[in-house]
């Protein structure tokens, strides 16, 4: 009897131990569904890729602004003052009225709150989620509302730039360790009933500045995107020494991609309509090449096969 009792007491013991351990381990993503008030969203970080061997960045938390007092909107809700990349001219300026309109108050969002996302904050390659590759940041049960604009803030310390090998800081520009991005309900993918996904592309390439010292400076440049709401294409470039830099664009969009390792690329996010695809062979000696004329479809993914620059 004494044997059995010893037993159950130590099995005991190491279910409380598991459970306690469980309980401080918590995972950033909610097992939860959402409540009669809520809405699920799943955030993803990916990454437009640049000539550098890793980007780290410091990811301290995210949150999101929500006006409890609208609906949800759907898909018909898009921005069309401006296209996905917005105008890189006026990136500085944008960040000052996200900053100071959508980051707090303005008069179309009184009832708005903020709601801070559980992540797993750290430092992440951003080069490990470039070509279609992700990873999920947060999966979490937020109040009803339509949600306006996420706030990601970076941690000051951290953030650090490899190139041929070598290590170099990042340094984020004053007031941009905390960086938005508005948003709209054509960015959010239906995935069932009250629960919707994002992702966040973090462009590395035109985020990292080098200034005359040869230092170099974080300044983020972002844009959300669904992906059944839109389309993407792929494709191998050879050889991988031309080092090509690819443009993808219409009259409304532009976007970039820089091919891996094995020369496969891919440009995701894209509005559906028509494009052209300029490959920029950057190293000398290798000619450009352009395909026109190329259809996107939403949730569609076009497959350009492989493209052999010649000398």
């Amino acid at each position: 009897m004494k044997n059995h009792l010893t037993k159950w007491l130590s099995g005991t013991m190491v279910v409380l131990l598991l459970a306690t351990f469980f309980a401080c381990n918590k995972s950033p993503f909610s097992s939860n569904q959402p409540g009669p008030n809520q809405n699920r969203v799943s955030v993803y970080l990916t990454d437009g890729p640049g000539f550098f061997d890793k980007v780290l960045v410091n990811i301290q938390s995210i949150a999101i602004k929500i006006d409890t007092g609208q609906s949800w909107w759907g898909k018909k809700d898009s921005d069309n003052s401006q296209n996905s990349q917005g105008d890189n001219e006026n990136e500085g300026n944008d960040h000052h009225e996200w900053r100071n309109n959508w980051g707090n108050h303005d008069e179309e969002d009184h009832g708005a709150v903020w709601d801070t996302l559980k992540i797993k904050p750290g430092v992440y390659d951003l080069l490990n989620f470039a070509n279609g590759a992700d990873t999920l940041l947060t999966s979490s049960n937020v109040p009803k509302g339509r949600i306006i604009a996420f706030k990601l803030t970076l941690g000051t310390t951290g953030n650090m730039l490899v190139k041929d090998s070598v290590s170099y800081p990042l340094n984020l520009l004053p007031e941009w360790n905390t960086v938005y991005v508005r948003v709209f309900g054509n960015n959010f993918e239906d995935v069932a009933s009250n629960h919707y996904k994002i992702w966040i592309d973090f462009d590395a390439g035109r985020s990292v500045i080098k200034v005359f010292n040869g230092e170099f400076y974080l300044r983020p440049v972002l844009r959300a995107f669904a992906v059944s709401n839109t389309g993407s294409i792929d494709g191998n470039i050879q050889p991988y020494d031309a080092y090509p830099v690819i443009s993808v664009y219409n009259s409304s969009d532009t976007l970039y991609a820089m091919p891996g390792d094995h020369g496969m690329f891919m440009v995701r996010g894209l509005p559906a309509g028509t494009y052209s695809v300029f490959i920029n062979a950057s190293n000398n000696g290798y000619k450009d090449t352009t395909i026109t004329n190329v259809s996107v479809t939403a949730g569609q993914i076009v497959h350009l096969g492989s493209i052999t620059l010649h000398k």
